[in-house]
């Protein structure tokens, strides 16, 4: 069986999670001062995932219930890292503090996305005839 509500969170955090992969990507090119000069189009791609980021992490870590526990580390990441060029531009210190944030945002999205797929095997794992039996034991006797 399948349970719509667990494949509906699971299609909400396989692309928060995609999102916050590609910040990442971007936000490790920016640290880098060995890299060349960042490009219009890298702070496109940069600006684009940060938006989309920014509009939908919200409604996600509602629906999966971590909103109180990651709103304000991913409002963090997003806030420091206003475009590639000031990521660039941050101490270390910020720098360290903006990836340990990305870092608990990441792992913690992590942890619950592979929640959701044990739960997704368990609902797998049952059979319909299986489902109905195990609601017919639990109705009480008709006397």
């Amino acid at each position: 069986m399948k349970d719509k509500q667990t494949e509906t969170k699971l299609r909400l955090i396989s692309l928060q999670v995609e999102s916050w992969k590609k910040l990442h990507d971007l936000i490790t090119y920016g640290l880098d001062k060995a890299k060349p000069i960042i490009s219009v189009e890298q702070e496109r791609q940069f600006t684009e995932v940060r938006a989309n980021l920014l509009q939908e992490t919200e409604h996600v870590l509602r629906e999966l219930n971590l909103l109180s526990d990651l709103s304000g580390r991913a409002m963090n990441v997003l806030n420091r890292g206003s475009s590639l060029r000031a990521v660039r531009e941050l101490s270390n210190d910020d720098a360290r503090r903006l990836e340990v944030e990305w870092n608990g945002v990441f792992t913690k999205l992590g942890v619950a996305q592979g929640q959701l797929k044990s739960r997704r095997k368990s609902f797998a794992e049952v059979t319909t005839f299986n489902h109905f039996m195990s609601r017919l034991r639990r109705r009480p006797a008709v006397a």
